[in-house]
C-alpha cells in the first residue's frame, strides 16, 4: 500500500440510521459512505480485509410469550396431558444489509463470533418441545412459551487497498445481530383457565 497517512473513521450504525453521517474532525469535504455502502463493499469482496469484532459477551434475553397449546380434563379423576409444540426462529439485525448464513457478511460475523466465544452461532433453529402436566378433575390450562434469544453487538473493520471515500480504513460500529439460543431454547408458563366441560 502507499505510504500515506491512514485514518481510521468510525461509523455508528444506530446513530447513522437516525441522524445521518457525522464527519470525523480530520475528514475531507468528500462525501462519506453510508453503512450500507460500506457493508456492501465487504459483501462484494472489494476489501483487502473485512472482520467482525464483538464487543463484550453475548446478551441473553427472553422473547415474547406465545400460546403454544392447552389441555382440559373433564373427567372426575386426575389426568396427565402432554402438550407439544414446534417453532422456527431466525436471525435479525439492526442494519439494512443481509447478514445471514451463506453470505460473506454472515461468514465474517461467524468467524468473529467463534473466535471470540469458542462456539458456533445459530442462524436459524426449529425446535420441538413438550410439557407433561397433571390436571385435576374439571381443570384446564393454557401453555405459553417464550423463545430465548442471544444478541451480539460489535464492529465490522474494513481495510481497502486504495482509498475509499478518502480513507484506507473504515469501521462500522454498533452492528447488532440477534439470533436463537440453543440451550435453553424456551421459557414456559402454565396458566389455569375455566374448563368448558
Amino acid at each position: 500500500m502507499k505510504s500515506r497517512n491512514r485514518l481510521a473513521v468510525g461509523l455508528s450504525a444506530a446513530a447513522l440510521a437516525m441522524t445521518g453521517l457525522a464527519a470525523p474532525a480530520s475528514a475531507t469535504t468528500e462525501a462519506e459512505p453510508t453503512v450500507r455502502q460500506l457493508l456492501e463493499q465487504c459483501e462484494n469482496g472489494n476489501t483487502d480485509l473485512c472482520e467482525f469484532h464483538p464487543s463484550g459477551a453475548p446478551e441473553t434475553r427472553r422473547g415474547s410469550y406465545e400460546l403454544v397449546g392447552g389441555a382440559t380434563n373433564c373427567s372426575e379423576g386426575t389426568s396427565t396431558r402432554i402438550i407439544s409444540w414446534q417453532s422456527t426462529r431466525g436471525t435479525t439485525t439492526n442494519v439494512s444489509v443481509t447478514i445471514s448464513a451463506g453470505v460473506t457478511l454472515g461468514e465474517v460475523f461467524e468467524a468473529g463470533f467463534e473466535t471470540s466465544y469458542e462456539r458456533q452461532w445459530s442462524w436459524s433453529t426449529t425446535k420441538s418441545d413438550e410439557i407433561r402436566h397433571e390436571l385435576g378433575p374439571n381443570q384446564a390450562v393454557n401453555i405459553y412459551a417464550a423463545p430465548m434469544r442471544q444478541q451480539v453487538t460489535g464492529t465490522y473493520e474494513l481495510h481497502f487497498g486504495d482509498p475509499y471515500y478518502g480513507h484506507y480504513y473504515w469501521y462500522v460500529h454498533d452492528v447488532t445481530v440477534d439470533g436463537p439460543q440453543e440451550n435453553p431454547a424456551w421459557q414456559t408458563r402454565v396458566e389455569s383457565k375455566t374448563a368448558n366441560c
